[in-house]
């Protein structure tokens, strides 16, 4: 039967009804009940707002979380929540609220009451009436500040994984390896799916012992650690060095997990070590070699190290000389005067210090050292070398005596020089009768060359010319001590032969004595006559040339040198001179001049000039043969002196 609109409802029915209206209310109170127990005891926070965005609910999680309790925030905006740097927030989540769009673990920062911020993850969807119209909104709000916190940790801890500058290599308890970083694959040139799951025994070159490898596990594996130094092997088989590690990981029970192993490359710090060791010991065979003294020294100046070479300098060990401070060494005067500081932080060149040896004598060293700093500046020792140079000083001090006696020498030489200038006519002699020039050119060592003329008032000129062996003031003086004699001997109105015996023995003994002699050649020329007399004591022969002839004739008579003998006799000579003859006198200094190749200038040679020019005035005819004689030797100065007269009977 159907129960129409007009239908009468039976009053059982109606009951009925009634009782099910208040099952159904009872299920909703209950679970409005149920639903409130889970808001209240969730630890998520738990918070309905309206569309403006006005909080309407709040439950304990969320008084826990922002600090805020349900009295203090019910009413208010979401806004006190939201950062001042993030106004729009709040606005667009309820613009999608409004659509019906639904919000999902939106990482977010929140402010809480006492001003701190964390961070939130918020899940927000929209609240609806019976009708199915958007009337709220329901967030639930989880702190994540912890997570968050440990997501950066870890991200700073991967990122310093990755950029750090050693190699990182994680294995499990197996060996097998389950992480690298970016510096172990530019290390080894391996990248991570080559070597993942793989034993970094891949790595080992051969070079490193075996045995080192046992100890290195077994100190792993037991819970400790290893460090060292090992050669590993690359991708493309070079050889390098590492400084190694390794420690185990335990998880919270203690247990191990994992190996961690750092390593940093040390190849080029071996290069250089290996560099500087070779360079020490090019160093310390040089040193050796060359004698030198090498030591190190404590700041306080007392050594640490001393070469072998230290007992060659100073006759020490040098195990004697460890511990003990440098100026202990020194003679007392050297201590004395001491004054350099190694505090002054400066390196030094060139000291000289004077040392005592073991045996007694001294020794002088030249020292260079400088100081060695640590990283804060700090002297940690000092390193040097010292060197013997005791004989080049005694050789300086040869030397310095030498440089005396040098400069005596040239004073003396200038002296002497001197004194012959001061001997020697400044004024040719010229007579109606003759014409007489002397000329003397002096050596660079000054010998004892002298000429002299005198014209007589008993119408004579007397001419000589001598040479005083040896160089120097001696000669010079007894050029002095001759021609006063010999002007005292012509006072006698001896002959030449019996003017030249005399002079003999007047210079005899102070000749002997000194190991000196003297050559002479004497002549005397008479005006009135043109006659010639002469004598000579061992000198070089004039030459004599006649004006008519084209020879060169020499002039020789017998005797003996002065200073060899007392009590000589002088073999006299006459000859006549006419117009235009020549008599040339001359010292040895002419004849024995030397050419570069050794050849003598000769008395062929000096005839054949004077044979040339002898129509030349005397003093024209003295240059012509100085002109040859230098371009002979090609030199304006000559080793002995060059004096020679030109006697021109007019």
């Amino acid at each position: 039967m159907l129960i129409g609109e007009d239908s009468e409802v039976p009053e059982n029915q109606d009951k009925d009804e009634q009782n099910s209206d208040l099952t159904t209310d009872k299920q909703r109170e209950i679970a409005v009940q149920r639903l409130a127990a889970i808001v209240e005891s969730s630890e998520d926070a738990i918070i309905s707002k309206t569309l403006d965005g006005i909080i309407v609910s709040w439950n304990a999680a969320a008084e826990r979380i922002y600090g805020y309790t349900a009295e203090e925030v019910c009413g208010q905006s979401m806004s006190i929540l939201v950062p001042s740097d993030r106004p729009d927030e709040i606005p667009q989540i309820l613009q999608h609220i409004r659509r019906g769009e639904r919000i999902k673990q939106f990482e977010t920062v929140r402010v809480r009451k006492d001003g701190r911020k964390i961070n939130v993850s918020l899940t927000i969807s929209p609240i609806k009436d019976n009708q199915g119209h958007i009337v709220g909104a329901a967030t639930i709000a989880r702190d994540i500040t912890r997570r968050k916190q440990r997501e950066e940790e870890l991200l700073w801890l991967s990122r310093a994984m990755e950029q750090s500058p050693v190699a990182v290599t994680i294995t499990d308890t197996a060996g097998n390896i389950k992480y690298i970083n970016a510096k172990f694959t530019e290390l080894t040139g391996y990248h991570k799916a080559e070597v993942v799951g793989k034993n970094p025994r891949i790595l080992q070159s051969g070079k490193t012992p075996i045995e080192e490898y046992q100890r290195l596990w077994e100190s792993i594996t037991s819970g400790g650690e290893w460090q060292g130094e090992i050669q590993d092997k690359k991708k493309n088989g070079e050889i390098y060095w590492v400084r190694e590690h390794i420690s185990s990981i335990k998880n919270p029970q203690g247990e191990i997990t994992h190996f961690l192993a750092i390593g940093e490359d040390i190849s080029e710090r071996k290069k250089i070590e290996q560099a500087l060791r070779e360079s020490e010991e090019r160093f310390r065979q040089v040193a050796k070699m060359t004698g030198e003294w090498i030591w190190e020294q404590d700041p306080s100046g007392e050594f640490t190290y001393c070469s072998g070479a230290v007992k060659e300098i100073l006759g020490y060990e040098p195990e004697e000389m460890r511990g003990k401070h440098y100026r202990e060494f020194f003679i007392p005067e050297a201590q004395e005067g001491w004054v350099y500081k190694n505090s002054d932080q400066q390196r030094f060149f060139r000291i000289v210090n004077h040392y005592r040896h073991k045996d007694g004598h001294e020794v002088f060293t030249e020292s260079s050292g400088e100081p060695i700093l640590g990283e804060q500046g700090q002297i940690i020792k000092w390193r040097g070398v010292d060197r013997d140079i005791t004989k080049h000083l005694e050789a300086q001090e040869l030397i310095r005596r030498a440089q005396i006696k040098l400069a005596v020498a040239r004073n003396e030489l200038r002296i002497a020089r001197q004194i012959q200038e001061s001997l020697l006519p400044t004024e040719p002699l010229i007579l109606p009768e003759v014409q007489v020039v002397g000329y003397c050119l002096p050596a660079s060592q000054v010998g004892g060359d002298y000429f002299d003329y005198y014209h007589r008032a008993d119408h004579r000129v007397d001419v000589t010319i001598a040479d005083v062996s040896g160089h120097s003031v001696g000669p010079a003086l007894f050029m002095v001590e001759t021609r006063s004699a010999l002007k005292a001997q012509i006072r006698s109105k001896f002959n030449a032969a019996n003017t030249l015996a005399a002079l003999n023995d007047s210079l005899y003994e102070d000749l002997n004595r000194a190991d000196h002699f003297i050559t002479m050649f004497y002549m005397q020329y008479h005006l009135e006559t043109g006659e010639i007399n002469y004598a000579s004591a061992g000198h070089s022969p004039p030459l004599l040339l006649r004006g008519a002839e084209a020879v060169c004739t020499k002039l020789e008579a017998d005797g003996l040198i002065f200073g060899v003998k007392k009590e000589v006799s002088f073999e006299e000579k006459r000859t006549l001179l006419e117009k235009g003859d020549i008599m040339f006198l001359y010292t040895d200094g002419i004849i024995e001049a030397e050419s570069r190749d050794g050849e003598f200038f000769g008395i062929k040679r000096l005839c054949k000039i004077l044979i040339t020019n002898r129509h030349l005035a005397p003093q024209d005819l003295i240059k012509v043969v100085v002109k040859n004689l230098q371009d002979f030797c090609e030199s304006k100065t000559f080793k002995d002196d060059v004096t020679m007269v030109v006697l021109k009977a007019m």
